[in-house]
């Protein structure tokens, strides 16, 4: 049997739909799923959160709400967590303190991806609250992986489009504006671009930028879909 899959999302709607859609892809195309019976069980419990992009309006708000739904997941019979926002996981260590079920971190992935692929400076596309708490900053330092991030004005570049995208309004625009905020970390010595929040490889591909994309979503859900068929 597969292991149940226990997923915190709502940060926004539409990347959590896209996470869920990518294990299911990757079960289609890499285990042969073709029956019902063939996919893994997965809970999601979506959860309006404070808001994240600017920072975490209320810290102490959110964890009680990311709380509830790790004892929600508990009870449904989650074997592990998964959560589809990487600005939430920045309260991964207080909230795995609070379970014995494992809590998947997306950031340790994409180092270690980074890692493979011989990236040795990376641009960091994300939240302000990415950013400022610094969530993948351990992963990348501990595989002496270098990474520069968008100047102030290029960040409210970026959190404007992820609040589009949350808002189901992005435009043509939006993918040239972003663009640009890439360009700028290849001039500060990116050689790739992480897409640090799970909003942005919904507008965002590779084929739009002329730069090796590094995609959260994929990655995650990925490793996610290999952990669940994991049965030992």
């Amino acid at each position: 049997m597969h292991k149940t899959i226990g997923i915190i999302g709502g940060q926004g709607p539409a990347s959590t739909i896209d996470i869920y859609n990518r294990i299911i892809t990757y079960y289609q195309d890499k285990f042969g799923a073709r029956y019902i019976s063939d996919y893994p069980p997965m809970v999601i419990f979506s959860i309006p959160t404070p808001t994240l992009v600017k920072s975490i309006a209320n810290e102490e708000k959110t964890f009680s709400t990311l709380f509830n739904a790790i004892k929600g997941l508990e009870r449904e019979g989650s074997d592990f967590i998964i959560i589809t926002c990487l600005s939430l996981q920045y309260f991964i260590n207080k909230l795995q303190d609070q379970t014995k079920i494992p809590i998947i971190s997306m950031s340790p992935i994409l180092a270690k991806y980074i890692k493979h692929k011989n990236y040795k400076t990376v641009g960091v596309l994300g939240t302000y609250t990415t950013i400022k708490k610094k969530i993948c900053d351990k992963s990348l330092k501990e595989l002496g992986i270098q990474y520069v991030v968008p100047n102030k004005a290029d960040q409210n570049i970026v959190g404007k489009t992820i609040l589009n995208i949350i808002g189901g309004q992005t435009r043509k625009k939006d993918v040239i504006a972003l663009n640009k905020v890439i360009k700028n970390l290849q001039t500060n010595g990116a050689d790739a671009i992480m897409l640090a929040c799970t909003e942005l490889p919904l507008i965002l591909k590779q084929t739009d930028v002329d730069m090796p994309l590094i995609d959260c979503n994929k990655l995650y859900s990925e490793k996610v879909a290999e952990y669940s068929r994991n049965t030992s």
